[in-house]
């Protein structure tokens, strides 16, 4: 019931509410249990949002401090599978997912970042792109592993950094080790050495150099005669002639 400028528990409020600010009860023990509501964590020190239900743990949202993507499951996911962005469902806007490997297939910058949850092929569901993920199996690695994308197991995670030229994706860290973990997620890449700003690579072959253009203020690959090094001051021009 409404008390004052107050509106209390169980009011029962359906429509429109207008007013000038809403105070979450920061002393709050009740926990949230549906999607819609929301309350005051006492230990992140924001606001909660339940947004998702299923078979598995809910999804909440820590305001400020998690960022999702909701997307669309391309194939069976399981909860802490790093995945990808597949492709999109026609004009619909949807992003499809997939479990990434880290086996060069596929280019780094389409990996969105961890499952919130289990889904199958059709499911609609949230991926953790940056955030704490708990409740989560991090017996295997040692309290504060970097965990990069695997380019072996599909979804995986390794604390090895796989070797070029597979893709080299730091994925989260491991905040602990236990059955019952957390992982800190922020996925990260590093850029290919041609997608360099100042790096023009054409016509590449085996055993080439890179030299420096001042000209042209920037590197360029050169034939290179493999072990006695470059074939005098031969470059590759613009249109990759050699002069």
């Amino acid at each position: 019931m409404a008390q004052g400028n107050r509106i209390t528990k169980d009011i029962g409020l359906i429509g429109e509410l207008q007013t000038r600010k809403i105070r979450m009860d920061v002393d709050n023990a009740e926990p949230i249990n549906e999607p819609g509501q929301m309350s005051w964590d006492e230990t992140y020190e924001t606001v909660d949002i339940l947004m998702s239900n299923g078979s598995n743990i809910p999804v909440k949202a820590h305001v400020g401090q998690d960022t999702y993507y909701y997307v669309k499951a391309d194939d069976t996911i399981t909860r802490g599978d790093v995945l990808f962005a597949y492709g999109t469902e026609g004009a619909s806007g949807h992003i499809l997912a997939r479990r990434f490997t880290a086996d060069g297939t596929y280019d780094s910058k389409r990996i969105l970042g961890l499952a919130a949850k289990d889904a199958v092929a059709g499911d609609f569901f949230h991926v953790l792109h940056f955030g704490k993920l708990p409740t989560i199996d991090t017996s295997g690695y040692t309290a504060g592993d970097i965990l990069f994308a695997s380019s072996t197991v599909a979804g995986g995670l390794t604390p090895t950094p796989p070797a070029a030229p597979n893709n080299i994706v730091t994925i989260a860290f491991a905040l602990n080790s236990k059955n019952n973990g957390m992982l800190v997620v922020r996925p990260t890449w590093g850029a290919k050495l041609t997608e360099t700003e100042d790096v023009v690579v054409e016509n590449l072959a085996d055993g080439d150099l890179l030299q420096w253009h001042a000209a042209t203020n920037r590197w360029i690959n050169v034939i290179s005669s493999g072990v006695g090094g470059l074939q005098g001051t031969e470059e590759v021009s613009y249109d990759g002639s050699i002069s």
